[in-house]
């Protein structure tokens, strides 16, 4: 009589000396960045986010000093570069139109993580405000700016709206080591 609850190992004819043993509560190693673009979530990203075809952001975790990093291509409403932000520093153009705060307390937590906000200085409005929340985690919560094309990105926490086009909310997306694209 065949028993319906005999093993892979059995069934292989291999002893019970020979079977492998599988841990499937190991911890294995996390790859790529998870972003949080108000309510979507974007798995295993390259830190990347893609609007409208091109690269506009680029988010990096500097695990040696815990900090994060982000990088972006600011745009007016009629698709002119207006200033660029490389790595938390902002370039001469932009200096004088926006401000960036880094809060890298060393004791960062959920309730008070690593936080980078670029503001404009002449409306005192949130362009962008980034959150990392564990070593791969990374919430864009909020912000208002244009895309290359001059199309207004609004950030909540819980949309990203493109121009009156394209509302994500709730989206899931498996990014496979590659940008999270939007639009």
């Amino acid at each position: 009589m065949n028993n319906s609850l005999q093993t892979d190992s059995d069934m292989m004819g291999l002893g019970e000396a020979e079977a492998i043993e599988i841990d499937v509560d190991a911890e294995k190693p996390e790859q790529g960045v998870e972003l949080h673009i108000g309510s979507n979530v974007f798995r295993t990203t390259n830190g990347v986010v893609k609007l409208q075809g091109k690269e506009q952001i680029v988010l990096e975790v500097r695990p040696d000093s815990p900090a994060l990093l982000l990088t972006m291509d600011f745009y007016d409403e009629q698709g002119q570069r207006i200033g660029h932000l490389r790595r938390n520093i902002l370039s001469a153009a932009g200096a004088s139109r926006f401000a960036v705060s880094v809060n890298t307390t060393p004791d960062a937590t959920l309730d008070e993580p690593y936080t980078v906000t670029v503001s404009d200085k002449a409306t005192g409005t949130k362009v962008i405000e980034v959150h990392l929340l564990q070593r791969r985690k990374i919430r864009l919560t909020g912000g208002q700016f244009h895309t290359h094309r001059g199309e207004l990105v609004s950030i909540s926490p819980h949309y990203c709206r493109i121009g009156s086009g394209l509302t994500m909310f709730g989206d899931v997306v498996e990014s496979r080591g590659g940008a999270a694209t939007i639009g």
